[in-house]
């Protein structure tokens, strides 16, 4: 950076040097012609007046007073006198653009070059009081000339100037730059530095926060993952276990006929409980890596949860729990197979967890537009210890009966993310001993 500053400042101070010399060139020269031109205007009108009451007498004692050309025509446009030249060899000057002019308007200019002269030369012309035309001409020098003239001082001036913007630019770029190599990026709205970098280090300062955060989320992130790998090894190498050793009984023979029954039902149930617990990780792996790209339809809430207790006849019957739907038909936008396993899984620990003889009470609605739907059960609650781990991956509230239930410990964590997914909010409502209550509230659906 240090080194595109210096060779930038030294770049625009050139150009700067280099216009401003031609610009000098070009007024000096408009200037210069402008006074020559004035000059023989005054010296021409002062020759005619001379000559009005005058003869050619004051002609030969101007001559040796004025470096301009004198030059005297006729009415016909004959040369009657020349100061630089023979008036017989001369031919007529009648056609000549500043002599044509006088004769008509009583005066006339004209900037030519001249082969008598061999140059630029500026003419004006004044008609005197007899018809004929006295003419006063000058050298002047063409723009090319100027600046050739002023070529050389120029140089001289640009290596003199150049020579001092090199020092002055390594002086400048120097201070530029010093307290720009010693802001503290990590600390950067500390740093005492020029106003115009604040924007610079507001963005830095944010962009530093954005890094910490992400770089925290990443570390959240892989201890999930690592908690998560361990959670799996250990859920899938118990019913592994289970199956392995009841399997080498089986076959060395050590099992009693009446047993086997028994023992082949414990080897279903714990393959079935392996198979759901597999299911499970797939489904909660498509939501996290948002792989899900079933179609969405409408879903009637109510009829949904009706459907639910039917699939859980059977459980209810066993448990001897009793299942109320209340509310009314509430639509939403939504995929059915995510809706399903979300309230599946929550009516099923809903059971699972309850007290014999307990109550499960599902109530759907539309609160403020919103579609709604609570899940309140008599069960066993949950401690206010873990109120905030109810959805991680393999957490089982009831610890003391965790072999006893059937379940992946996936089934909540499959509800947030399901959740999530129709950017829904999920609300737990607990107290042990008497039940738990989960509110699940869906945005507003679009008419």
């Amino acid at each position: 950076m240090k080194r595109k500053i210096f060779q930038s400042m030294v770049l625009i101070s050139f150009a700067a040097v280099f216009i401003t010399t031609i610009l000098v060139s070009f007024i000096t020269y408009f200037q210069y012609t402008k006074q020559v031109e004035i000059g023989i205007q005054n010296e021409t009108a002062y020759m005619a007046t001379s000559l009005n009451l005058h003869d050619k007498q004051d002609l030969d004692e101007y001559k040796d007073l004025t470096v301009s050309r004198i030059t005297w025509v006729d009415a016909s446009g004959n040369v009657i006198y020349d100061s630089a030249g023979e008036e017989s060899s001369m031919e007529n000057h009648k056609d000549r653009k500043e002599i044509k002019e006088a004769m008509k308007s009583g005066s006339g200019e004209d900037t030519r070059f001249s082969e008598t002269l061999n140059m630029q030369t500026y003419y004006y012309a004044m008609r005197l009081n007899d018809g004929s035309v006295v003419r006063l001409s000058r050298e002047t020098r063409t723009i090319a000339r100027q600046v050739w003239e002023l070529l050389p001082p120029a140089i001289v001036l640009l290596i003199v100037i150049l020579v001092l913007e090199v020092i002055l630019s390594k002086v400048i770029t120097s201070r530029i730059v010093k307290p720009i190599n010693q802001i503290d990026l990590l600390h950067p709205k500390q740093n005492q530095t020029y106003s115009e970098l604040t924007p610079l280090l507001d963005r830095i300062e944010q962009q530093n926060i954005d890094i910490q955060n992400q770089i925290k989320e990443i570390k959240e992130a892989e201890d999930m993952r690592k908690e998560f790998s361990a959670n799996v090894s250990h859920e899938l190498k118990t019913p592994l276990t289970t199956i392995s050793g009841y399997a080498e009984l089986m076959k060395d023979g050590m099992v009693r006929p009446e047993d086997m029954e028994r023992f082949s039902g414990t080897i279903y149930k714990e393959a079935r409980r392996l198979i759901d617990m597999i299911e499970d990780i797939i489904k909660l792996s498509r939501l996290d890596e948002n792989q899900v790209e079933l179609e969405k339809k409408e879903v009637d809430l109510y009829e949904l949860i009706f459907q639910i207790k039917s699939d859980l006849g059977h459980k209810l019957e066993k448990e001897g729990v009793t299942f109320h739907i209340r509310g009314v038909h509430t639509k939403i936008c939504g995929v059915f197979q995510i809706l399903y396993e979300m309230f599946f899984n929550i009516c099923e620990n809903a059971v699972k967890y309850n007290h014999p003889k307990g109550e499960v009470v599902v109530t759907i609605a539309a609160m403020n537009d919103q579609p709604t739907v609570v899940v309140e059960d008599t069960g066993i609650g949950i401690p206010e210890d873990d109120m905030d781990r109810v959805f991680e991956r393999f957490y089982r509230v009831d610890k003391s009966h965790s072999n006893q239930k059937e379940g992946s410990g996936l089934g909540l964590s499959i509800v947030k993310h399901g959740a999530e997914y129709h950017h829904a909010s999920i609300d737990v409502e607990s107290e042990l001993g008497k039940g738990t209550k989960i509110t699940i509230v869906f945005p507003k659906q679009e008419s």
